[in-house]
């Protein structure tokens, strides 16, 4: 069974990379990849996992143990005809015992052979039911070994699978800040609850049209009202749009989605009959009403913990200067935080998305995001995978008008209730429209509310939602697109958050404190530091750049303001403070990567001066093209060194040549 689990994990990640290597060379969102590759090596495709296959074996066994027990009777037939057969056999000899002896003889040597062969035959047919009997337990053995595989690998998978969504909402709470909150909350509250609120009740009227049971029409309703945050954000990014005041608004509805999701795991299980508690496990004897006391004591611990967080253990986690501490301390606070969720009766899903927000607005919150980044996309890989293993082609190829109406149907309709919602919170009607449109999808994290409900619900229904889910997801780089750029919005300004909220607190403190511009220095190795260090005693306002949170600590404890992730990103870029910014330091130790940032930088502030560091000479060519006014080169540096020191070596060769001569 480890076999089978390591083989489909390992299937399932040669896949993700291949998929996101093509979606990178491409310029194609890895997710829509992921999604991809998941349909095509998933058992309604090419079944490279094994699954479809063992399910046949399952289904063939099956089929074999009821054939067997259909025409196990006549092994008993056989045994009472021979049983009638001795009895017929003794009867004459009782009714004919006056006859003479010649025929006595005849009749007994004829009972005794019968005798013998009936014996023979019952040894045999005795001997075949043991036979039969071993075949029948090997074959029952068999099957319950298959079936447990099975169930062993897809627990073991969807375990994986499910860590990856707690970690999508970990994300989602480390970046919930209160700022934001009050930034967005008309949008959020207002929007994000008539827009939920719409697209159920429309998808609840039209389920209950076809005659569906309310329970399931419902669920359904949940599911349909469920965006994706993640691509709609990374399509947003990638347009350059995503600091706009619309597109954080749309993001506000987005946010309020993925808090909503939390309420709806827990209340739809008792709707739906499943995964109830037992009445031991009740604080209160209405379920109801014990849910809503656990929440709120929930809500007290996640309170505590964060409070502690800020005042006692963050500081002192800082002080270790140790990251192997801090992405440890970062997941004992996640698993904690869902087994005491589900000690509670509660759904492990509001304790990932409570360990986030624990760990959020403290000095380490850019740290641990960017330490918990790599597991966060690895498992977020598995499980966009698994959501597109889950897509049954051959239903698609069986109901192929039905599958694209459903699809078309539910992106029309969910686009009408976001975009009435946005209008509702005084959004012009282009904006909102186009907006809408953005998020008319299925997001990825309402497959946790379909797998709850799939007993509830119609296969064929169950996979014609699966179809809108995972083609609605592939579709949205596209819509976004779309959406953005060919509806005829006014051209908006972006949001001015590089001059406020985009800025390290820190930073924003120093600046309207001090006089004079900032001088930002990418990169915190052995170069960057002394550059920092320079411009510092020379009074200058410097803020520190890297992906490493370690090499920005000593600075940090100094008071220098600090900004944890990759330079050649804008949003790191703004917090960083490049719109207060007189001049820009590159000294990353490669020279690819030292390109990008200057590109970007450039791309942002054409006119910012920008000084660089390469290794290579035929590099520096290209960063003064992309925008770098001056460029130091170390192949350069040392082979003016090496001149120099040549030249020393050869002046007092000459020196002491002409002293000997003396």
């Amino acid at each position: 069974m480890e076999d089978v689990f390591i083989l489909n994990v390992s299937v399932i990640l040669l896949s993700g990379f291949i998929a996101g290597c093509v979606c990178k060379y491409f310029k194609i969102s890895p997710l829509i990849g992921y999604l991809l590759v998941g349909a095509l090596i998933g058992p309604g495709g090419l079944d490279l996992t094994g699954a479809k296959a063992l399910q046949k074996e399952i289904e063939s066994e099956k089929q074999l143990l009821k054939l067997r027990e259909k025409f196990s009777s006549p092994f008993d037939d056989a045994a009472e005809s021979e049983t009638s057969f001795s009895t017929f056999s003794e009867e004459p000899l009782v009714a004919d015992a006056g006859v003479d002896a010649d025929a006595d003889a005849e009749v007994a040597a004829d009972a005794e052979a019968a005798a013998v062969t009936d014996a023979d035959a019952r040894v045999d047919a005795e001997i075949k039911a043991q036979e039969a009997e071993r075949e029948w337990e090997r074959q029952e053995e068999r099957l319950e070994e298959l079936v447990a595989e099975a169930h062993e690998s897809k627990r073991a998978i969807d375990a994986v699978t499910e860590f990856g969504c707690l970690l999508l909402l970990f994300s989602i709470g480390i970046e919930f800040t209160f700022d934001k909150l009050a930034a967005t909350a008309r949008y959020m509250f207002v929007g994000g609850l008539l827009q939920m609120l719409l697209t159920i009740a429309g998808t609840f009227a039209v389920c209950m049209a076809f005659q569906m049971e309310w329970q399931a029409a419902l669920a359904i309703g949940c599911v349909v009202a469920l965006s994706s945050t993640a691509l709609v954000y990374r399509s947003m990014t990638d347009l350059g749009v995503a600091d706009t005041k619309r597109a954080q608004a749309t993001l506000g509805l987005l946010i309020f989605q993925d808090i909503a999701l939390v309420p709806l795991l827990l209340i739809l299980p008792r709707i739906l009959g499943v995964g109830e508690a037992s009445d031991a496990n009740l604080w209160i004897a209405n379920p109801w009403l014990d849910m809503v006391v656990k929440s709120v004591a929930f809500c007290g611990i996640v309170l505590l913990l964060k409070y502690a967080n800020i005042r006692v253990i963050i500081s002192r986690l800082a002080n270790l200067q140790a990251n192997d501490m801090v992405i440890l301390y970062a997941i004992v606070v996640l698993v904690v935080m869902c087994l005491a969720a589900m000690l509670l009766g509660l759904t492990p899903a509001l304790g990932a998305l409570a360990a986030g927000i624990t760990l959020g607005e403290n000095r380490l919150t850019h740290q641990i995001d960017a330490l918990v980044l790599p597991f966060r996309e690895t498992f977020s890989a598995i499980f966009f995978i698994s959501l597109g293993m889950l897509t049954d082609f051959s239903h698609v190829v069986q109901h192929p008008i039905l599958c694209l109406v459903v699809l078309a149907a539910a992106i029309s309709f969910k686009a009408l209730c976001a975009t009435l919602a946005l209008r509702a919170c005084c959004m012009d009607f282009r904006g909102s429209l186009a907006y809408g449109t953005s998020i008319a999808q299925i997001g990825e994290l309402a497959f946790m509310i379909l797998s709850m409900a799939s007993g509830v619900i119609d296969p064929m229904v169950y996979n014609t939602i699966l179809f809108l889910s995972v083609a609605s997801l592939v579709l949205t780089p596209n819509m976004v697109k779309i959406a953005l750029t060919k509806f005829g919005m006014k051209p908006e300004e972006k949001k001015s958050t590089g001059k406020d909220e985009a800025l390290a607190p820190e930073l924003r403190r120093a600046i309207a404190e001090a006089k004079g511009q900032v001088i930002i220095v990418i990169g915190a190795g052995h170069l960057g530091k002394r550059v920092a260090d320079e411009l510092g005693t020379l009074g200058a306002l410097v803020c520190l750049v890297d992906f490493n949170p370690v090499n920005l600590h000593p600075f940090k404890q100094n008071g220098v303001a600090t900004v944890v992730g990759d330079g050649a990103d804008q949003n790191v870029l703004r917090a960083a403070g490049i719109d207060h910014s007189g001049a820009v330091f590159v000294t990353v130790p490669r020279d690819d990567l030292a390109l990008n940032v200057v590109r970007s930088v450039h791309d942002m502030f054409p006119a910012l001066p920008i000084v660089a560091r390469v290794r290579y000479n035929l590099n520096v060519s290209a960063l003064k093209r992309a925008g770098a006014i001056r460029v130091f080169c170390e192949e350069e540096h040392i082979a003016e060194e090496l001149v120099q020191v040549l030249q020393e070596a050869a002046k007092y060769a000459k020196v002491s040549h002409a002293d000997a001569g003396a």
